[in-house]
């Protein structure tokens, strides 16, 4: 255990590092090098813990970051092969339609593992819009990020057996949020959004960490998870919906229905789970069982 402790000390540090390390990168060589170690830099994480799923959770998140960036490294080298660049960033990302290995990743993981998955290596997105040629490339990440927000909507009620389900979906949305606005962003507006993104995520996961098993939560989570995904007025989540929903809507007016629904799904889902606190969750249905 405490050899574990260790080395996610030490993966923290080098992913923390090798992420600041991509704002100071002055070439593509050396921004492809420092996105490649701190994705490697994660790898520490999961043997913080010994159940036997992390395996494959392990096996699956390493065979995503070779695959991803052999296609970034390809795109990088060749410029008539830029596109292969764009689909090893949505499969970083993990947008659609590459969001298997994400539930595979976090569900199978432990929860610095969906830490440092959700928020720290999300800092690349920032540099997303950079690699953009305009024209058809565009359009393929709005494409894929409006079809994402479809398919997320469906499986919050499909596809949610735990609070690392509904982290997954959630985190994935925002991944397609972020991803779609730094293709018509400005990178200071980026970076306010990715800060703010950054402090929600981190307050979510260590919320849901703390529920994740409990069937009935406590009186004082049950506040402080609807002060943080509960969109009313006042929450931390009515002020994240609205920052993020007004910048896509002045990217695309598709993706933003798109958003719109997935938004909008997730919300009731939550609403109806707290409406069940404490009922039979038979009486839901197998797809809302926490």
């Amino acid at each position: 255990m405490f050899r574990g402790v260790l080395l996610s000390v030490f993966g923290l540090v080098c992913l923390v590092g090798f992420s600041i390390c991509l704002f100071v990168s002055d070439n593509l060589l050396m921004f492809w090098l420092f996105l490649e170690l701190a994705s490697l830099s994660l790898i520490p994480f999961f043997f913080l813990d010994s159940e036997s799923g992390v395996l494959v959770s392990l096996f699956s998140y390493v065979v995503v970051s070779g695959v991803s960036s052999s296609l970034v490294v390809s795109g990088l080298m060749f410029d008539d092969l830029l596109t292969l660049l764009v689909i090893g960033l949505l499969l970083k990302f993990g947008l659609f339609p590459f969001m298997g290995w994400v539930y595979v990743v976090l569900i199978y993981s432990n929860w610095l593992v969906v830490w440092g998955v959700s928020t720290i290596l999300k800092s690349s997105f920032l540099f997303f819009g950079f690699f953009l040629s305009g024209g058809w490339d565009s359009v393929l990440v709005e494409v894929c990020g409006g079809l994402t927000f479809i398919f997320i909507g469906f499986f919050f009620w499909l596809y949610t057996y735990g609070w690392v389900y509904y982290w997954s979906h959630a985190m994935i949305s925002s991944s397609a949020s972020l991803v779609v606005m730094s293709v018509e962003l400005s990178p200071d507006l980026l970076l306010y959004v990715f800060m703010f993104y950054l402090f929600w995520a981190s307050m979510v996961v260590m919320l849901l960490s703390r529920l994740d098993g409990s069937r009935v939560p406590q009186l004082g989570y049950i506040f402080l998870l609807i002060f943080l995904l509960i969109s009313f007025p006042g929450s931390l989540s009515i002020f994240y919906k609205l920052f993020v929903g007004l910048y896509i809507y002045s990217c695309s007016l598709i993706v933003f229905l798109g958003w719109v629904f997935c938004s909008i799904s997730e919300q009731f889902y939550l609403i109806k789970y707290l409406v069940g606190v404490g009922v039979p969750r038979t009486e839901w249905g197998v797809g809302v069982t926490f």
